[in-house]
């Protein structure tokens, strides 16, 4: 037995799949993982599409008047709300689980049937009018916030133990490749939906269509990924984390874990470490997603109310950003397998800043039309260089078995971001129309400027990680 583990028993489950080979990725197998983060992705890009719309049809008959955008709100930040607290417990759980289905499945089994039920029961509830059917809507919805929380970073957890970390980049890129194409299908389902069902039941049937599209994904997900046992039985939590080689596949063992909760032992370690890599990590996240997830929640409301533009054509330029995502997800791991991740990441988020710019500049001359287009595409290469990477580089920093609790640890500061961003700049905008005696529309011009204050402040801690490289790429770099 070695110092580092409690209990070693190498070997004592064997692999359900062939292993990798060093320094290679299996890109057939990283797309059929891939399709747990699309199942996520792909329902709650559908859910934040159409359900403001199906909650202000509620409240509006109800007759709530003046505080339906304010209540909207209130329920549209519910998932961020339970993800902050829930993510970092269930990607800790899974660290610890024991199962013949291995550490992660049966999180996503269990997550995937409970929420494609509770999504399914949206569109029937919708059926129905009325203050009960209202208060039902909210109940489901809770459950399908709690059920997708439930598997989403064991979801993610599982492409680092089944990928050497030399070119977990690239395995990330194709993870978020895939979601990227949720996000197009989510966006695709209401058109699919008004085809097959007709404009009066079409957001009812686009329910349907989510979740026999998922289900769809997660059987062929679940005949294909076969992870490693880690126990006999179909799930039990245990005491310690258990180790796997991400490159044999081999089960190694038991490592010791500390009785603390999940979120403040991973906050822990990042504040303790003398390497404050981690920390300054969580903080570059925190803050790019601050001024991103700003555009992308004010954005429309910024060309329309400001500029003046119509909505479609806000919309149109807005969605051009995932799908540039897709085209260019693979290289943008490439390039930080080549020049490093931590260098990637900072080209990323100067582009971002500098795109954001260019974007403020062209509504000033009023020029629109095929220049946004252009631009909006090229920031979608630099939010793939950037969100591409920022996870990896925390893998890359977790202790030994702990991907999991890390991987919620970053789900916890971006979800905090997600959730406190449109509220913070919302808050902004009300007090410069305030300060300034603006009219109605002029508040938001301070917009880009907010969200590119964001990022330079994420390049400044960008700037203090030391850490997060791949073995690989370090080896590179020592030999020049």
């Amino acid at each position: 037995m070695t110092e580092e583990y409690i209990v070693e028993e190498r070997g004592k489950f064997k692999p359900q799949m062939t292993p990798n080979r060093p320094g290679k990725l299996k890109y057939g197998r990283t797309f059929v993982i891939g399709l747990a983060f699309f199942m996520c992705s792909y329902a709650w890009s559908y859910y934040n599409n159409v359900m403001p719309l199906i909650l202000r049809e509620y409240m509006e008959a109800m007759g709530l008047g003046n505080s339906i955008d304010v209540l909207v709100g209130v329920i549209m930040v519910l998932d961020n709300i339970v993800a902050i607290f829930l993510l970092p417990v269930f990607g800790s759980l899974s660290d610890r689980t024991k199962s013949k289905f291995g550490k992660r499945t049966p999180y996503i089994v269990i997550g995937v049937i409970s929420a494609m039920t509770a999504f399914y029961g949206m569109g029937i509830i919708y059926n129905f009018p009325g203050v009960a059917a209202f208060w039902a809507l909210i109940l489901v919805i809770m459950w399908f916030n709690i059920s997708m929380a439930f598997f989403r970073s064991p979801a993610v957890a599982l492409m680092p133990d089944m990928t050497d970390p030399n070119v977990r980049s690239t395995g990330n890129a194709i993870i978020n490749l895939m979601g990227a194409v949720a996000m197009v299908f989510g966006l695709l389902t209401p058109t699919l939906s008004d085809l097959i069902f007709g404009k009066s039941r079409s957001l009812m049937g686009g329910f349907f269509l989510v979740s026999i599209i998922t289900i769809l994904a997660f059987v062929l997900f679940y005949l294909n990924i076969k992870e490693t046992p880690t126990g006999d039985k179909f799930m039990r939590i245990g005491r310690n984390s258990i180790a796997l080689d991400p490159v044999t596949l081999d089960y190694i063992g038991e490592r010791k874990t500390e009785k603390r909760e999940p979120l403040l032992e991973s906050l822990q370690n990042v504040f303790v470490n003398k390497d404050r890599s981690a920390l300054f990590m969580l903080l570059v996240i925190f803050t790019w997603f601050f001024g991103y997830n700003a555009i992308g929640t004010w954005y429309s409301t910024y060309a329309v109310e400001y500029l003046g533009w119509e909505l479609a054509s806000a919309s149109r330029a807005l969605s051009l950003a995932p799908i540039a995502m897709i085209v260019t997800a693979i290289f943008a791991g490439k390039i930080a397998e080549w020049i490093g991740r931590k260098t990637t990441i900072l080209i990323g988020l100067i582009g971002l800043a500098t795109g954001f710019s260019a974007v403020m500049l062209i509504g000033y001359l009023d020029l629109g039309g095929i220049y946004l287009t252009i631009l909006f595409i090229i920031i979608g290469v630099f939010y793939g260089l950037v969100n591409i990477n920022t996870i990896v580089m925390v893998w890359e920093m977790a202790p030994k078995n702990k991907i999991g609790s890390y991987t919620g640890t970053y789900y916890f500061f971006s979800q905090m971001s997600d959730t406190l961003s449109p509220v913070v700049a919302g808050g902004l905008f009300s007090i410069t129309k305030w300060m300034f005696q603006m009219p109605q529309g002029q508040q938001y011009v301070i917009l880009f400027p907010y969200a590119i204050l964001c990022l330079i402040i994420a390049i400044l801690f960008l700037l203090r990680v030391k850490s997060g490289e791949s073995q690989k790429f370090l080896e590179k770099k020592a030999k020049r």
